[in-house]
């Protein structure tokens, strides 16, 4: 075989594995949007933590018990809404008045040792909380004497309009500040109390409350697992997650003790946003060598967010600062947690043959559920 037949030999095998690998490169992008799509199709009806969230005040002072209830507005439109336009107006809940109040005795119920507590509802109002159109009402429910503890029974929403509500509760009885969050599974509280409240107690009471908002933050841990999905080295994902906790913790305490402020829809809108451009770079850049800094600078649009959240449940006048250090640590550990869990098996995915395929669909379905959690907010 002469020379000339071998280099046209050589340059068909080339062509054609140029061209086998085109074909495999289109087989893997299709099936990434392919993938992409389905798990959208699960993806849509997880709600980022603003939507679902509900939140109460309760005010004690001696025989009465001061309900502040705020209820995102999307959440009572299938129960009140009479003309049907996706709307709430404030004639629309006066015309319900009596239907609002008999749906809330029969969902929400105070108890003292000497039985339940008659409920008395005052106004209503439109509001906005973080960023999403809410339902306020005022209540009031009165005890024969001093309220030292209260049975609360919360079972609004979860039945029959939304099964992923949560409601965030802060009880205030003087000096005694208390909170729980209730959601499908958890129903019941038992307030009592507690004379001896300190700095200690009311740091353990928000260490704990940070870590179930980061833990059922969606946006932000979606957000923080798309940070990771490509970096392939333990320096890298230490990095990123420095870089994340520190941007977030220079505005968590700058908006909460009320030095910055912005306006929380635009906040909420821009977590959205980051997280769909960490997810669009994911599915072109392989490096990561600078995305520490990109971190940097969305974490502390995210930390605005955490100070939303935590201007919802209030923080305690005495041990303001105490609190948001306890709060921010919940987080952190909530966060270091979900890293360390994830990152093992991350690790040995990168190491197979189908890792670029799945970071492409992973990515692609981030990059469509973080536009619809954008559009919802904006």
């Amino acid at each position: 075989m002469n020379l000339k037949a071998i280099c046209r030999i050589n340059t068909y095998r080339g062509a054609q594995h140029e061209g086998g690998c085109l074909l495999i490169t289109r087989a893997r992008i299709a099936a990434a949007i392919v993938i992409s799509l389905t798990l959208l199709l699960f993806a849509l009806p997880v709600q980022a933590h603003p939507l679902n969230n509900g939140y109460s005040q309760i005010t004690i002072e001696n025989r009465n018990v001061d309900y502040e209830l705020s209820i995102p507005e999307p959440s009572l439109i299938g129960v009140f809404d009479l003309n049907k336009d996706n709307v709430l107006t404030v004639d629309e809940l006066n015309s319900e008045r009596a239907a609002i109040e008999d749906y809330l005795h029969k969902h929400l119920e105070l108890e003292v040792p000497a039985g339940l507590l008659e409920m008395q509802l005052g106004d209503m109002s439109k509001t906005d909380k973080s960023g999403i159109p809410a339902i306020s009402f005022q209540l009031r429910f009165t005890a024969k004497t001093t309220v030292d503890s209260l049975n609360i029974r919360y079972n609004l929403l979860f039945d029959d309009a939304d099964p992923l509500h949560l409601n965030f509760m802060v009880i205030t009885n003087g000096g005694d500040v208390d909170q729980t969050v209730f959601d499908a599974n958890n129903r019941n509280y038992h307030y009592q109390s507690m004379v001896q409240t300190g700095p200690f107690h009311s740091a353990f009471k928000y260490l704990l409350l940070g870590v179930e908002h980061i833990v059922t933050g969606y946006d932000h841990l979606v957000f923080l697992l798309s940070l990771i999905l490509v970096a392939s080295r333990l320096r890298d994902i230490i990095k990123i997650v420095t870089a994340f906790t520190i941007a977030h913790s220079i505005t968590l305490f700058l908006a909460a003790t009320g030095h910055i402020s912005v306006d929380s829809r635009w906040i909420e809108s821009g977590i959205a946003l980051t997280i769909a451009y960490v997810a669009i770079e994911n599915m072109f850049v392989r490096s990561v060598r600078l995305r520490w800094l990109v971190t940097f600078l969305f974490g502390l649009i995210h930390g605005m967010g955490f100070a939303g959240a935590i201007s919802e449940v209030g923080l305690p006048e005495e041990y303001m600062v105490s609190s948001l250090l306890s709060f921010n640590l919940g987080v952190e550990a909530g966060q270091l947690a979900i890293v360390l869990l994830v990152m093992p098996y991350l690790l040995k995915l990168q190491r197979t043959r189908h890792y670029r395929t799945i970071v492409l669909a992973v990515s692609g379905c981030v990059v469509l559920l973080a536009l619809y959690w954008f559009i919802q907010r904006i």
